[in-house]
């Protein structure tokens, strides 16, 4: 991997100054015409010679803070996507200086995996159609209950753009999929040994029933977790104003095991006790509020009660060493630039 470290960055600072000097010398070229038609060509060129003399150059584009085998990662792609980031991390206390150092470190470092990743999906000809967007966005609408419609415009999400983004997950995945995924074998052998290894984790799962309020937007979410902390039935607010289909039971999703959920949801909702309400958490569907309803314990189990799911657990493990090592090589083999001070 060739990483390089600038602390100044050259921008083209000649540029517009050149192109102001290449425009008046080819009217000063007219003007040199002899005679009658070179005295009407200083008659109408007056004025432009007056604009050459006034014109300044063109202020230099705004530093990358970072190119990636020649692709620029732009300050204003690392300011978007830093401050999304900061929102999900800073919870209700703002954050330290430090930890502000590290987020940025965080950002920058995805931003360089994504675009290393987006190169290896175009050197394989790798793309999402429409046909593929569209199916994938009808499978997401039908999680909201006939609700879809109403995350985008006035709910404050742009439709364009979520689906861009959409369309670059989907294409990431398809990569990893082809790249990774494919070629990680798990064996009933290995399965079984697994399984010994960590009995106690398969082990009847400690399950809890949850109940939850997903909104569009962050600012109406923390609005109603004032409502609920002031003391408003969360089931009669979650009829009233989630968007999630579970609306209509008072958002109750039922008991799940841990896994179920993305990891930050899981963490949060299996570290709360039972009745009390969660902080608002961000997901690609919405802002959530959750609540424990109920909890239950664990018990043991046998390997083949839970082959399937010790097999699947496996194979998570096995690829995301591979992820891993796979992403690696891609940074390996890469010229890499940072500019430190364009992301100061």
């Amino acid at each position: 991997m060739r990483i390089s470290v600038d602390s100044r960055f050259r921008g083209n600072d000649n540029k517009g100054l050149n192109s102001t000097f290449c425009k008046c010398s080819m009217i000063g070229g007219y003007l040199k015409s002899p005679g009658k038609k070179g005295i009407l060509l200083l008659i109408v060129m007056l004025p432009l010679i007056a604009a050459c003399g006034s014109e300044k150059p063109s202020p230099p584009p705004a530093p990358a803070v970072a190119t990636v085998n020649g692709e620029a990662i732009s300050l204003a792609e690392f300011e978007k996507s830093l401050t999304e980031e900061t929102a999900l991390a800073k919870g209700e206390t703002p954050l330290k200086a430090e930890e502000t150092e590290s987020l940025k470190e965080a950002v920058l470092d995805n931003l360089i995996r994504e675009r290393l990743m987006l190169q290896r999906a175009r050197d394989l000809s790798l793309s999402v159609g429409e046909a593929e967007l569209v199916a994938r966005i009808e499978e997401i609408r039908k999680d909201y209950n006939g609700q879809f419609g109403k995350l985008f415009g006035d709910g404050g999400i742009d439709l364009p753009a979520w689906q861009e983004a959409l369309r670059k997950r989907m294409l990431l995945e398809k990569l990893i999929a082809r790249d990774v995924n494919a070629k990680i074998q798990v064996t009933d052998e290995e399965a079984e040994r697994y399984f010994n290894a960590k009995r106690k984790v398969y082990a009847t799962d400690r399950r809890v029933r949850v109940a939850q309020i997903v909104v569009p937007d962050r600012e109406r979410a923390e609005g109603i977790l004032k409502r609920l902390k002031a003391g408003e039935d969360f089931g009669m607010v979650a009829r009233e104003v989630s968007i999630g289909p579970e609306a209509a039971r008072g958002g109750d999703l039922g008991f799940f095991e841990r896994g179920v959920m993305p990891e930050a949801i899981d963490r949060m909702v299996f570290s709360l006790p039972a009745g009390k309400v969660s902080r608002v958490a961000q997901s690609p569907y919405g802002f959530h509020i959750f609540k424990v309803l109920g909890q239950e314990g664990a018990g043991g189990r046998k390997f083949a009660d839970v082959r399937e799911k010790v097999i699947a657990d496996l194979r998570k493990q096995k690829e995301a060493e591979a992820y891993k090592n796979w992403i690696e090589g891609l940074k390996a083999r890469a010229a890499i630039r940072i500019n430190r001070r364009g992301k100061s």
